[in-house]
């Protein structure tokens, strides 16, 4: 029988088999004939390569072919490479905002109060649909308003999976009598309409009883497939509250209390898959990674698989805050809620995203001001969702929220700093942008600008493959030194920078070592310089913030910088 040729099958069949290599081998296939060469021009081939470049993922809505799609992704990454920004929209917000916001899914919320002099709390949330790429730039812009008429003590959304924000709401126990005893809820909305969540058999889910003190509650919502996990803490009752971990089975109005624990543990934690958390603990100074694991029971229940450890500190250090954030977060199975729109097919990948963890570290017995507050300094890092799930024990990674639980004897994973955070992890000092808005990472890009305006705005890219293109112009350009760093002057005045020596943080009297970090990363520096209180991130925009004179957590207005 005669041996056929693998270029003799139908053009059709070659390129779906070649979909099943890596971009690598694609691109090694493609040089090997002109035969291979053409048809990886002429197909959806550069698209699959392109998009692994990008860290993005499709849609697979309709409406675009495989070359309009290729033609969009590659000038939103050439438009990132250089941040050549578009004139800027100018949004005023006219309504008394409060400290509650979100910036997600090309939507900006923020929450409401009734009067600009008033400490009262949020009762309320208005939200605007952001310009983009894909809609007529000169379409009249528009805030929806929704007042819940309760207090709110923070929102979740899931628009582009769900449609959904969830709100944590308070309201006076009425079985108590005290007025400081109140009633958590969370209340299911449909986004778009504000009615109740279709999806969700009880709009409203019962939480717990509390004693609040105004100001003295801390809570985070993260929403991810059929779970919602909610983080309750009390960072200033000292030892009067026990912080409470939630995970609520949203579509079946159940709340499970999955931990408590001593006061100033946990403020944070971030989904890694759809039933894998990171929580960072201060009071150990640890990343702890869990599992969602439902026993036979059917109750939910938090299983640590490993702990990684960060930098030592000194017996005088304390760690003040420890937050963590990373967008898009992952989704579960299923369709998602509201499709992407036709011209804009694709979304960052949120397992090939960077997660922002924010750390402010005091210094006990270094006391300074008119109250003789300890001294405190400001750090973030940046580390991919995938180097802290790669220290998952393998047989623990599948996502199998319906599995047994881990043999008994199972003990979580410790793994001390030197083995895991100085490849993976790159620190910065002096952060203070961080502290103040957590929304400023989209993908594997963050966005920051020093706290001295005028400055410029800096976007730092961690995707690899930016990384590596970054590397293959400086070595065309003459330089060699692969271990240091390389800076180039672009066309538009901005400057770009390939980072890749080591960052040493000074122990100074916090660490009880220098921190080392060696994550790489390209970053890119504006030429003009920018008065803002501060900047956030998504897919295709940068938010330029304004904050009233009189209140720096209240926005009073913000510029919209498209990219694409």
């Amino acid at each position: 029988m005669a041996s056929t040729s693998l270029l003799h099958i139908p053009p059709e069949f070659i390129s779906r088999i070649l979909q099943y290599l890596s971009p690598i081998d694609i691109i090694s296939c493609r040089r090997t004939c002109r035969t291979l060469y053409s048809l990886y021009n002429d197909s959806n081939l550069r698209y699959l390569v392109q998009m692994e470049r990008s860290g993005v993922s499709d849609d697979l809505h309709p409406g675009l072919c495989y070359s309009d799609r290729l033609r969009i992704l590659e000038k939103r990454e050439e438009a990132w490479g250089t941040l050549d920004f578009r004139k800027p929209v100018q949004v005023c917000v006219p309504f008394n905002s409060t400290g509650i916001y979100d910036f997600t899914g090309g939507a900006f919320l923020l929450g409401t109060r009734l009067y600009t002099a008033s400490r009262r709390p949020t009762i309320g949330y208005s939200y605007i649909s952001l310009p983009s790429l894909s809609e007529d730039q000169d379409q009249k812009l528009q805030w929806i308003g929704l007042n819940l008429g309760i207090q709110i003590l923070n929102v979740g959304l899931s628009v582009h999976e769900h449609d959904l924000i969830a709100a944590l709401t308070a309201k006076a126990d009425v079985c108590s009598s005290s007025d400081r005893h109140m009633t958590l809820e969370i209340r299911l909305l449909s986004f778009s309409t504000g009615q109740p969540h279709p999806l969700a058999e009880q709009p409203i889910i019962f939480i717990t009883t509390k004693s609040l003190l105004l100001g003295h509650c801390n809570v985070l919502i993260e929403i991810v497939g059929d779970f919602l996990a909610l983080l309750v803490t009390f960072p200033w009752a000292q030892n009067e509250h026990e912080d409470m971990f939630f995970l609520v089975r949203w579509k079946k109005g159940e709340a499970h209390c999955l931990r408590s624990s001593e006061w100033g543990a946990y403020a944070y934690f971030s989904f890694l898959s759809q039933d894998t958390l990171v929580i960072p603990n201060l009071v150990q100074n640890t990343l702890e990674i869990a599992k969602i694991v439902i026993k036979s029971d059917n109750i939910p229940h938090l299983v640590p698989l490993c702990v990684l450890n960060l930098p030592p500190l000194t017996r005088r250090a304390s760690i003040v805050r420890l937050g963590c954030r990373a967008e898009p977060n992952p989704t579960g199975p299923g369709p998602l809620a509201i499709p992407a729109p036709s011209n804009r097919p694709f979304r960052d990948k949120a397992e090939d995203a960077i997660i922002l963890f924010s750390v402010l570290i005091e210094d006990v017995q270094l006391h300074s001001g008119q109250f003789n507050f300890p001294e405190t300094r400001p750090f973030t890092f940046i580390v991919h969702r995938r180097a802290l799930f790669a220290h998952i024990p393998a047989e623990h990674r599948a996502c199998a929220p319906f599995s047994s639980t881990p043999d008994p004897a199972f003990e979580a994973v410790q793994v001390p700093w030197e083995a895991w955070g100085v490849a993976t992890t790159r620190w910065f000092e002096g952060d203070p942008a961080s502290m103040r808005w957590i929304t400023t990472t989209a993908g594997q890009r963050a966005v920051t600008m020093e706290d001295n305006a005028p400055t410029p705005i800096i976007v730092r890219d961690f995707n690899p493959y930016a990384v590596r293109s970054a590397r293959a112009r400086a070595s065309a350009s003459g330089h060699s030194q692969q271990r240091c760093d390389w800076i180039e002057d672009l066309p538009n005045g901005n400057r770009m920078a390939l980072k890749v020596e080591d960052s040493v943080l000074d122990a100074g009297s916090l660490f009880k070592d220098d921190v080392r970090s060696s994550l790489p990363y390209v970053e890119i520096v504006t030429r003009a310089e920018y008065r803002y209180e501060g900047v956030l991130i998504d897919e295709e925009r940068i938010l330029g913030l304004k904050t009233r004179q009189e209140d720096e957590v209240e926005i009073s207005s913000f510029d919209v910088y498209i990219l694409g």
